[in-house]
């Protein structure tokens, strides 16, 4: 091998590994870890009651984001300790509902917005959390998940 062939290999493997090295700082993901405890589950139920009648009426078109009682990510949050415990108490019929309650705040836009706006808004919002919570609970759901979380 001349020297021109050892550069290069030399080029080659310190690029792949600040490549692999950025790969590695962009891959690492900041993580919510939610405590499961009576009063969060007490908490997590008082703003989901207030939330479902909102999202249980069966439409689909978008609604004004005032109406909502809390703050999306607090209505999302209280969402997801609700799934998992449903999920953990195998009570799938409330598990679908949380879902389904997740999935209807895309509803929620700002009035700011033309209609049409709002309702790309919402098509787009549904499909990321939907990804989300399914993404979610079949993370918290693995066996060595489950018990690091409860």
């Amino acid at each position: 091998m001349n020297i021109i062939d050892k550069e290069l290999w030399g080029a080659i493997i310190a690029l792949t590994a600040i490549l692999y090295g950025i790969k590695w700082l962009i891959g690492r993901r900041k993580v919510k870890v939610y405590r499961i405890s009576p009063k969060s589950l007490e908490r997590s139920k008082r703003v989901i009651l207030r939330v479902l009648p909102l999202t249980e009426d069966g439409d689909h078109f978008p609604l004004d984001d005032q109406r909502l009682p809390y703050p999306k990510d607090n209505v999302k949050s209280a969402a997801k300790i609700l799934a998992y415990y449903y999920w953990k108490e195998n009570r799938q019929e409330e598990l679908m509902r949380i879902k389904a309650c997740f999935i209807a705040l895309s509803r929620f836009q700002s009035t700011d917005l033309e209609t049409d706006t709002r309702e790309k808004k919402a098509s787009r919002d549904k499909k990321r959390l939907t990804r989300e919570f399914e993404c979610y609970i079949t993370h918290s759901s693995s066996p060595h998940n489950a018990n690091k979380a409860a």
